[in-house]
């Protein structure tokens, strides 16, 4: 009793397998929408004396016996007794059996058909989320069942759904990143991005054999101390320059001072000096008179530059002399 319950335990097992493997198993992958033809499996005979039964998934879908289609219409069924389906929907994925028999009822052999409908695959996204030290790089898709594939540089890195993580120090600000998801009918691949984490340096990490970070402030500090004295320079010559100017400004008042102090005549000759006037009668000697200021030069007189000449004398006159005492 015992070996036959384990008999039969083993030959259901064995038969889920098969029928397992048979369900996952598709002869055609049929985009969503599209139009199909489940082939009958037979030696194409002309079937229109035939009668035929289509089932899917167990299910009568079309059934012709003498000309008569119920269900289904003749539109739906070939001249070799295939299935016409229009607009294919994800219900219509599944197992067909066709089912033929002639007119004498004899059976004829026909073949299974395994049937998948998937739509077209959405546009995926390049997702990073930075750490430290690394960056962990996803592709995210809102399809199931699908391949993803990661691309770095156009590189293909990894075909899985798990995040891809890479170290900091081997990534460069140029670096892009895509991904890529499809299905047995449609491929898409997303938009092209960079990774933007703090850490990534987009220079080398050496420069002329040694530390970029070193070289970097080395040439820093060179080129501060070439501005600076570049700027003590400028302002040198600003003073320097100002210096000048403020003593030609100088030169130039001395110039129009002096001008103003000693005026020239029009003919270029200096002025001469008035002669001294004469004394007038009785005086001892000539006085010179202290020079005050300069008076405009007056019109001379005829007797300006002649002495006078001393007065006449007179005769004197006779009258009664005082009495004496």
């Amino acid at each position: 009793m015992s070996w036959t319950l384990l008999l039969a335990v083993l030959v259901l097992l064995g038969f889920l397998s098969l029928s397992a493997d048979s369900q996952e198993t598709c002869n055609k992958y049929v985009l969503l929408g599209e139009s199909f033809e489940v082939p009958i499996g037979s030696d194409g005979s002309n079937v229109n004396d035939n009668d035929i039964t289509w089932r899917l998934n167990g299910n009568p879908v079309l059934k012709t016996k003498k000309g008569l289609f119920s269900p289904g219409k003749k539109e739906d069924l070939s001249a070799k007794g295939s299935l016409l389906l229009k607009n294919v929907q994800i219900a219509d994925g599944g197992l067909y059996e066709p089912e033929m028999f002639n007119d004498a009822g004899k059976s004829i052999k026909t073949t299974p058909y395994r049937l998948c409908v998937q739509g077209k695959v959405s546009k995926p996204t390049v997702f990073y989320k930075c750490s430290s030290e690394s960056v962990a790089v996803t592709c995210n898709t809102s399809d199931n069942n699908v391949e993803i594939t990661l691309k770095w540089n156009n590189i293909e890195q990894k075909s899985t759904d798990k995040p891809l993580t890479i170290n900091l120090k081997d990534l460069k600000k140029s670096d892009t990143f895509t991904c890529s998801v499809k299905n047995k009918v449609s491929k898409v691949e997303s938009d092209k991005r960079k990774i933007l984490c703090d850490a990534v340096s987009a220079f080398p990490s050496e420069l002329f054999g040694f530390d970029f970070r070193i070289m970097v402030g080395i040439l820093a500090g060179g080129g501060g101390l070439v501005l600076f004295l570049i700027l003590i320079i400028l302002v040198c010559c600003c003073r320097r320059q100002r210096r000048r100017r403020c003593e030609e400004e100088r030169e130039m008042r001395l110039d129009l001072l002096t001008q103003t102090q000693h005026p020239c005549h029009p003919d270029g000759q200096k002025q001469r000096p008035r002669p001294t006037e004469a004394a007038p009668p009785g005086s001892t000697g000539p006085r010179h008179m202290p020079r005050a200021r300069e008076r405009p030069p007056q019109t001379p007189k005829e007797d300006d530059d002649e002495e006078q000449a001393p007065p006449l004398p007179q005769p004197r006159k006779k009258g009664p002399r005082p009495p004496k005492q």
